[in-house]
């Protein structure tokens, strides 16, 4: 607890208080200039007679049990810079009474207010228009109600404007130099207002309903340091004025309908730690000059119409640890360039148009976690050198071409824990190691001839089998040995008959001369 003044200042913040406001004489306090009762345990309704505090400056009465409506007496607060009643259980809508009239003559509202902090409450309807008309506001915070409806755009007239929080509700329309409206359900154009706020350094737009495009609703921000408009409905296209952002860190517009190229100027944000352009309508290739970016950590442009070559530059982004373009249409093969992001540990290439061999020199990306490189044409063997990716619990190599064996060094990767080398022209055995001892057979399906102590899979053992270009060595041992047992049999019977006969006939040597020089050379022909 902490007092001065009683005509000045009334604190009792976390005072363990209890009951209600409703019989507080605010008439005995005409000169009270902050009163601050946060954190304790009142309850019931905001007093009407709150209204009579003319000259008070601050008001907090947040993280309390209050409830009911705001009431309109707190209009006559006029001097109020500061007003915090969140974390209550305030319920109804905001009051357009509450602010000025707009006239610039009004003698009533909340015309000296600042910071108005209405979060985690149960306000619902919409953002006054009238908001706009407290023209001091640098701070709003109206997180965690149930608002709806559009953004108001009278946001647009308030200059001082730097935080504007509306997450978790259900609105549509802008923030200002903070501006967060996230996870609500926001409807309607994002305001034109937004355009024309340069002092913005923070926007955060995402999981609404917001309409607009993008390169006209939105202007420079020479500050902006974030920005995220994921998962809305803007459509439009990128305007190579977004090069002009100098101090951008984070840039995600995922999941919207942009389309077109993405510009050349994008790759001088040289800030750039994270880039999300996913799940659009972007076509054209990307930038030549990505590698520029290399502050980069996390890049994705997966599931758009993005085409050509992965360029060659990716090389000087070594800080990306986080990489997918899958779900596109680039051709060309997998540069060899990319072995050196040495802190990659997520590569993701699927569902592209892809060729030509994998590059060894992946082997050298020890920090890979996972690798997708199903679903192209990738052809030629699997690099012996992906067995030096300790670290590697997931690959995918599903759907290519690839040929030949599978590599011994595979098996001794002891992290693995997901393998898919399905619908290949791979053929030999298994390597031996738990991944493939314990994976299912599909995950080998669709492939030349490949063998393994596993159920579904060929046994290499099988002497029944054949294959193309012929069947195993036990097969080709059974063939030798047959003709060389029954030439054996042979001689043993016309060498055992000649005998008889000699026998018979002592005179006859010559004839069975003749009878051994047939039969040795007999079993030199077939051997």
């Amino acid at each position: 607890m902490a007092s001065q003044d009683k005509y000045s200042l009334f604190a009792l913040f976390v005072a363990c208080l209890t009951g209600t406001l409703q019989d507080l004489d605010f008439s005995s306090f005409p000169n009270l200039l902050r009163l601050d009762l946060k954190k304790n345990k009142l309850s019931g309704s905001v007093p009407s007679n709150i209204g009579l505090l003319s000259k008070l400056q601050f008001l907090d009465l947040s993280t309390n049990d209050l409830n009911g409506t705001l009431p309109l007496s707190l209009a006559n607060l006029t001097q109020v810079y500061e007003l915090d009643i969140s974390r209550n259980n305030i319920v109804g809508e905001i009051d357009p009474r509450l602010f000025p009239d707009g006239t610039g003559q009004s003698k009533t509202g909340l015309i000296g207010l600042k910071n108005f902090l209405l979060q985690d409450n149960q306000l619902g309807g919409r953002i006054p228009e009238d908001i706009g008309n407290s023209k001091l506001l640098t701070l709003i915070d109206l997180d965690g109600n149930f608002l709806t409806g559009p953004i108001s755009a009278s946001l647009g007239n308030l200059s001082s404007l730097s935080i504007l929080r509306v997450t978790v509700n259900s609105v549509s329309g802008r923030e200002a130099s903070q501006f967060q409206c996230t996870f609500n359900s926001f409807t309607g154009p994002v305001p034109v207002s937004l355009r024309n706020c340069r002092s913005l350094y923070r926007v955060r737009l995402e999981y609404n309903q917001l309409t607009g495009i993008l390169d006209q609703d939105f202007g420079v921000y020479p500050n902006l340091t974030y920005m995220d408009l994921s998962y809305n409905k803007l459509q439009g296209g990128f305007s190579p004025k977004w090069g002009e952002c100098q101090n951008l860190t984070l840039l995600k517009i995922t999941g919207n309908s942009i389309g077109g190229r993405i510009p050349e100027e994008i790759t001088s944000l040289n800030q750039l730690v994270e880039l999300d352009l996913s799940s659009n309508q972007l076509s054209g290739q990307i930038p030549e000059q990505i590698g520029k970016l290399t502050k980069l950590s996390f890049l994705s442009l997966e599931d758009n119409n993005i085409s050509g070559q992965i360029p060659a530059g990716i090389e000087s982004l070594s800080d990306l640890d986080s990489l997918y373009l899958s779900r596109n249409r680039l051709s060309g093969a997998i540069p060899y360039q990319i072995g050196d992001c040495n802190n990659l540990q997520t590569l993701n290439l699927s569902l592209n148009q892809l060729n030509g061999a994998i590059p060894y020199q992946i082997g050298n990306l020890v920090a890979l976690q996972a690798i997708d490189f199903s679903y192209n044409s990738i052809s030629g063997e699997i690099p012996s050198q992906l067995g030096k990716l300790t670290r590697l619990e997931n690959l995918n190599l599903s759907h290519n071409n690839l040929t030949s064996t599978i590599p011994a060094a595979l098996g001794n990767m002891v992290s693995l824990r997901s393998i898919n080398l399905s619908y290949n022209d791979l053929e030999g055995p298994l390597p031996e190691g738990s991944v493939f001892s314990s994976s299912q057979s599909n995950v080998f399906a669709n492939n030349k001839e490949l063998c393994g102590e596993i159920q579904g899979l060929r046994p290499c053992n099988d002497v029944s089998s054949t294959g193309k270009g012929g069947g195993s060595k036990k097969n080709k041992l059974v063939i030798i040995v047959a003709p060389i047992a029954s030439a054996l049999f042979l001689l043993f019977v016309f060498v055992g008959i000649s005998v008889f006969i000699h026998r018979q006939n002592p005179t006859k040597d010559s004839g069975f001369t003749v009878i051994c020089t047939i039969v040795i050379l007999a079993l030199q022909v077939v051997l």
